[in-house]
């Protein structure tokens, strides 16, 4: 698993040293400066939005698409809606390029999403998990790491990992690559005031 944390563990540093949020400057997280207009924002509405296209491709490719929003969700979250539904059907795409896809002889994979509330710290979470083959273990510790050797991998995770840091939020990651094919479980929780 890979977690990272948004203001309530780390200070958040933009790439030109602005502090964009206290915290532990024992291991700094560096950042663009992703601007974020909050705005009360309809999640059940955000997730029809975000995820339509993403409806279509998965019935075309005979992968099942679940999606639940647990009642105790507020009807209003105050988030950046546009940053969060694209960081959602950034995350359910690309459990779409690696899940299996149907055939005439064997029935596809499946991708759940859901979004459920925290009471003990009011958050709303973010559950995306798919049934494919999962991120190794070593790719999985590499995921937002770069090197002069080697490149970093997974842009739209590093993207989706910013827009969650900007609203101080949290991102982990999780690939099970065991024989039984969990696949990849990314959850994204951000607090709520």
């Amino acid at each position: 698993m890979v977690t990272v944390r948004g203001a309530e563990s780390s200070v958040i540093l933009a790439r030109d040293g602005t502090v964009l949020a206290p915290g532990d400057s024992s291991h700094p997280v560096v950042v663009d400066a992703v601007p974020i207009r909050r705005a009360p924002t309809d999640i059940r509405g955000l997730v029809t939005s975000s995820l339509g296209a993403m409806i279509a491709q998965a019935h075309a490719a005979d992968v099942t698409l679940d999606t639940s929003v647990d009642d105790r969700v507020p009807p209003l979250v105050n988030i950046d809606a546009d940053k969060i539904g694209w960081a959602l059907s950034a995350l359910v795409g690309n459990a779409l390029r690696y899940v299996r896809h149907g055939s005439n002889v064997m029935p596809g994979g499946a991708i759940t999403v859901r979004i459920t509330y925290q009471e003990i710290r009011p958050s709303i979470v973010i559950d995306v998990q798919d049934d494919g083959p999962g991120i190794p273990a070593d790719k999985l510790r590499a995921l937002f790491e770069a090197t002069p050797d080697r490149p970093r991998v997974a842009l739209g995770l590093l993207i989706v990992r910013d827009f969650v840091i900007a609203h101080a939020g949290q991102l982990d990651v999780r690939g099970d690559t065991g024989t039984a094919g969990r696949g990849t479980a990314i959850r994204i929780t951000l607090p709520v005031s």
